[in-house]
């Protein structure tokens, strides 16, 4: 059965390899019950500690953002996500997938699912029944999150700051506050 094949299918078990590049160094993940082998990387395998949201597509300039979700029962992930917001925060974050035969084994070779930027780490300590506790790892596409500075709009005294001297934007405010009539010539020979 191909991999199509078996994504066609209701029952379809998916490996996923996550590489997360701290500022203190890179860690791979999967959720794989043990360890595993791949592009010249030992993966570690935290099982159904690690989950991966749903990867949304859209046919608009959006950017589907990823929420990674791992357990706190792991110390050292616990110790990432307590730890500082400059270690995550804006550094890359990739994740690839493959598909598994009815034996669990790879259909291809795993594929990049999602790549951007590590944003904010939020906590959950669970109710202590049925709700579990875990850390959820809110990844971001370049560009989407507001406190970067490519989703500041600029106006032309913040450009001066940056560029002293730059006139590139010194007449944006005139121009989007006092729009002008667009006429073709052909309408204005008729009045």
């Amino acid at each position: 059965m191909s991999a199509d094949d078996k994504l066609a299918s209701g029952h379809v078990p998916i490996l996923y390899f996550v590489r997360l590049d701290f500022a203190s160094g890179s860690r791979f993940y999967t959720n794989w019950g043990h360890n595993l082998d791949w592009d010249s990387h030992t993966w570690v395998g935290l099982g159904n500690v690690v989950s991966v949201s749903s990867v949304g597509e859209s046919e608009q300039l959006q950017s589907p953002s990823l929420d990674l979700g791992l357990s706190v029962s792991n110390p050292s992930i616990l110790a990432l996500a307590l730890g500082q917001v400059s270690d995550y925060r804006r550094r890359p974050v990739r994740v690839w997938w493959a598909v598994l035969d009815d034996e669990l084994r790879r259909q291809d070779e795993p594929e990049l699912l999602w790549a951007g930027y590590m944003d904010q780490v939020r906590v959950k300590t669970g109710n202590g029944e049925k709700e579990a506790g875990g850390v959820t790892l809110r990844c971001e596409q370049p560009g989407r999150d507001g406190r970067g500075p490519q989703s500041l709009r600029l106006n032309d005294a913040q450009h001066q700051a940056r560029h002293p001297g730059d006139t590139g934007l010194s007449r944006i405010e005139a121009l989007t506050g006092q729009p002008q009539l667009w006429l073709s010539k052909r309408f204005q020979r008729i009045g």
